[in-house]
């Protein structure tokens, strides 16, 4: 049986009418407010589909629009003015910033009560495309406990959340950039990691490298979660290749699938604050 494709869409609309049930037994309406820095199109699109999310649930989103040669004092000024808002619920900090901004300095200038992200160290909150990728986890209806859960991603702030949202499962982090590779620019190999991948009952690949996750590198009728994106020629492409599904039991496609939940599990976080 080929692979059953996870509809992160689906979830993330069950997930939205929920927030949207919430917020109208609010004596309040809260409110997003998303910084840009800069003129990165995808940043750009990313908070179109937060607008819109926000919009379809009744609460307010406000985005301040930042030029990429502006002072960092005044992203700073921007981040104060939100953090003292009483309008202003939670804040969304657009990543990723123009290389010559300090990213972690202006997450720590975030109050972390207002950091729905989960970005800053003090934040109680866990990051939105983590718990989106439990979501999908659970629609497949598998026992997790004892499982083999492996995260392939260059950032290990990414892969952490995991740790403590499935404590039942052996979670393992590999980062890509710091593995030995035999041809230097050739396609991620299952045998670049000592064939690891092909122990993991449960794949997250978060590397944005087109397709590099082939069928001879995973388990047979493993769930494999994609949060990978790349651009060729015009189409937006995930890390997994759609092959896999002759091998894996679940799959969550790009684009469709942890995107839509990302973007839900951001407002069911600041609904949660509101509350």
């Amino acid at each position: 049986m080929p692979a059953q494709l996870l509809n992160g869409k689906i979830i993330s609309d069950r997930i939205l009418s929920e927030v949207k049930a919430k917020v109208a037994t609010m004596d309040y309406q809260p409110g997003l407010a998303a910084i840009l820095v800069g003129d990165n199109e995808s940043s750009k699109l990313y908070l179109k589909l937060k607008e819109k999310a926000c919009l379809e649930t009744d609460i307010q989103f406000h985005t301040y629009f930042l030029d990429a040669i502006c002072a960092e004092d005044k992203i700073i000024e921007v981040i104060d003015f939100l953090n003292k808002d009483p309008e202003t619920t939670g804040i969304l900090l657009q990543l990723p910033l123009p290389a010559k901004f300090d990213t972690h300095k202006l997450i720590q200038a975030i109050n972390p009560q207002k950091d729905i992200d989960g970005f800053h160290p003090d934040s109680p909150f866990t990051s939105p495309t983590a718990l989106g990728i439990v979501e999908l986890l659970k629609e497949t209806k598998t026992d997790l406990k004892n499982k083999n859960v492996i995260i392939l991603s260059n950032s290990e702030e990414f892969a952490e959340p995991f740790k403590k949202l499935l404590p039942d499962s052996k979670v393992e982090y590999i980062n890509p950039k710091l593995q030995t590779f035999p041809r230097s620019g050739m396609p991620l190999r299952g045998s670049d990691f000592g064939l690891r991948t092909l122990t993991a009952d449960v794949l997250i690949v978060a590397i944005g490298q087109a397709n590099c996750i082939k069928p001879d590198m995973i388990k047979k009728d493993a769930i494999l979660i994609d949060v990978g994106i790349s651009k060729v020629d015009g189409k937006t492409i995930g890390d997994i290749d759609p092959s896999c599904d002759k091998v894996a039991s679940w799959r969550s496609p790009v684009p469709g699938g942890v995107g839509p939940l990302t973007v839900a599990m951001l407002l069911h976080n600041l609904v949660k604050n509101a509350k």
